[in-house]
């Protein structure tokens, strides 16, 4: 019997979408050009590929290198003089707030960060610019929640960044004029790849404190590994995001290094 959570993701986009291409394509086989069915056919073979729940489990298993600090258990030994946390997005609605405020996603990040600091207390540094020239920088969302909802002391923030890239380099400007090399960073396990990287090259001591581990649902498991579903197309756009900013940095490593 096939599980109901399998049967929606056969009803919606992109599994919808693949079969009604499908057919279509099937339909039109015999009077489409040589090329149009090529071109038909990889955009089909694309969609799918990035559709699936298998795709998810490799390109995490080959970006997700980064153990979890400790299990929570506040034991793992550190050299670090400082926690620094990573911007991710930004819910720039927050009407139920009456604010800009922190994204769930950046939540995951700030929620173990202000965990970190509760078991080391090390001074914490929020990264994250005003990409979308807001007003408002992601430094000063993040800096409001981990006071206001975590009550964990900020003791400086970057605004001026607006990728990983820039967060490495304006974090250097920032922490490193205060004598700290040493850092704990904490971002997502699927991005602490090309952070440990951009940042090691900043000149940093990086300990990875990775935070929310790619979790599959059971029933995508075997056979359902191969049915596309809306959840898959999403993580994989992030995680080929990432191996693409990864082959971009090594392309870039032998240029000038960036100075903010």
């Amino acid at each position: 019997m096939i599980p109901l959570y399998v049967l929606e993701n056969l009803l919606f986009p992109p599994a919808l979408s693949l079969l009604l291409t499908l057919l279509a394509w099937l339909s039109f086989n015999q009077g489409m050009t040589t090329t149009g069915r090529i071109l038909m056919t990889c955009g089909l073979l694309i969609l799918y590929i990035a559709s699936l729940p298998l795709t998810s489990r490799i390109l995490s298993h080959v970006l997700e290198v980064h153990p979890p600090l400790d299990g929570g258990h506040c034991t793992a030994p550190t050299q670090a003089q400082a926690i620094v946390v990573l911007a991710y997005n930004r819910d720039d609605d927050g009407r139920e707030y009456g604010r800009p405020t922190s994204s769930g996603e950046e939540m995951e990040r700030l929620r173990y960060a202000a965990h970190l600091y509760h078991c080391y207390r090390l001074p914490l540094f929020v990264i994250g610019g005003d990409a979308l020239q807001t007003g408002v920088t992601q430094a000063d969302l993040m800096r409001h929640t981990l006071e206001t909802y975590f009550h964990v002391p900020v003791a400086g923030g970057e605004g001026r960044s607006k990728h990983t890239w820039d967060n490495a380099a304006y974090a250097k400007t920032l922490l490193q004029s205060q004598g700290i090399q040493h850092i704990l960073l904490v971002t997502h396990a699927w991005h602490m790849a090309r952070a440990v990287l951009l940042f090691r090259d900043s000149g940093f001591s990086v300990q990875p404190a990775p935070t929310r581990f790619t979790a599959f649902n059971p029933i995508s498991r075997g056979i359902f590994a191969l049915i596309p579903a809306p959840e898959a197309l999403r993580h994989n756009k992030r995680l080929i995001h990432e191996l693409i900013g990864i082959g971009l940095h090594w392309l870039k490593k032998p240029q000038t290094p960036y100075q903010p």
